[in-house]
């Protein structure tokens, strides 16, 4: 038996969301609508711990696909990144700090050596405030700083 619910929003930034019921559990389908008009279909089994993130252009055509492993909290552990024609590009690990903000992302070939990583910051308040990005041998290849708030002016 197959059950499905569709929630039709206004807004671009809000998600659109399908859920249907399948014999092997509930699969969660939710469209993101991104800024340059590509869009990206997210289908999660939760019972299974598994998304895949299906990026298409304005055209249609496939972008990109991500096959997410997710754990315990339904966060993205761990990814296989997939090209256009479906080749493997690379592998995505994530890792979270105890407040649930993803601290690092490393980027892996298939034999699992390391192509580089990105290392993310937050203020005390939880918001992110920049990130470094590394290369497979550990050197710097670049870094942000979200910018700070102007000083007070003087009179």
């Amino acid at each position: 038996m197959r059950r499905i619910a569709f929630a039709l929003l206004v807004s671009l930034t809000t998600p659109l969301c399908t859920l249907a019921q399948e014999n092997n559990g509930e699969v969660r389908v939710s469209i993101v609508l991104n800024a340059d008009g590509s869009r990206t279909v997210y289908e999660t089994n939760a019972a299974n711990h598994k998304t895949i993130a299906t990026t298409t252009g304005k055209d249609g055509k496939l972008r990109e696909k991500i096959r997410w492993d997710l754990d315990e909290s339904g966060r993205f552990l761990r990814g296989e990144v997939f090209g256009p024609k479906e080749q493997f590009r690379f592998i995505l690990q994530n890792k979270y700090d105890a407040n649930n903000h993803l601290i690092e992302e490393t980027h892996l070939a298939k034999d699992q050596s390391l192509i580089g990583r990105i290392v993310f910051r937050y203020d005390a308040a939880g918001h992110q405030i920049g990130y470094s990005t590394y290369d497979g041998a550990g050197k710097l290849l670049g870094q942000t700083i979200a910018p700070s708030a102007s000083p007070a002016k003087r009179r």
